[in-house]
């Protein structure tokens, strides 16, 4: 399972996106792509500006993994950590509390380690993938 540190701005978030993982999120059906890369994103500014409370020189670790069935991706920074509960969807006019609402609407069952500043997502590869991380109905 390939694994890189990163610092915790903006660019290197966007470098590491860009070097390593849209080349191994192109590999998924091609539907899926889009909403992989915003799960991706969610979780790398969860742990950037949550974890790492948006201090550069704090680190983001991300592993990941892409196997016949699945892309797994696995998130952790340096910060304290946190309950572990999705949070309610916040009022519109709120600037944070969306990140793991989406990840789980887009139907991934994130998975956080004991001290809650590690994320992991399976992102199963299917041809009948429907909006958002759905089954297609139709299929």
């Amino acid at each position: 399972m390939p694994t890189v540190s990163i610092y915790s701005d903006t660019a290197s978030v966007g470098n590491f996106m860009r070097n390593y993982l849209l080349p191994v999120i192109a590999e998924l059906p091609g539907k899926q792509q889009p909403e992989a890369e915003i799960a991706v994103i969610e979780m790398l500014e969860n742990a950037r500006v949550h974890g790492n409370h948006e201090m550069p020189e704090k680190e983001i670790t991300i592993s990941w993994e892409l196997t016949p069935e699945a892309l797994v991706i696995a998130v952790k920074d340096e910060g304290q950590g946190f309950n572990k509960i999705i949070p309610k969807l916040p009022p519109v006019t709120a600037a944070h509390g969306r990140g793991l609402l989406t990840l789980q609407d887009m139907g991934y069952d994130p998975v956080f380690n004991t001290a809650g500043n590690q994320i992991t997502i399976t992102i199963p590869r299917r041809t009948n993938y429907g909006r958002y991380g759905r089954m297609d109905q139709n299929s």
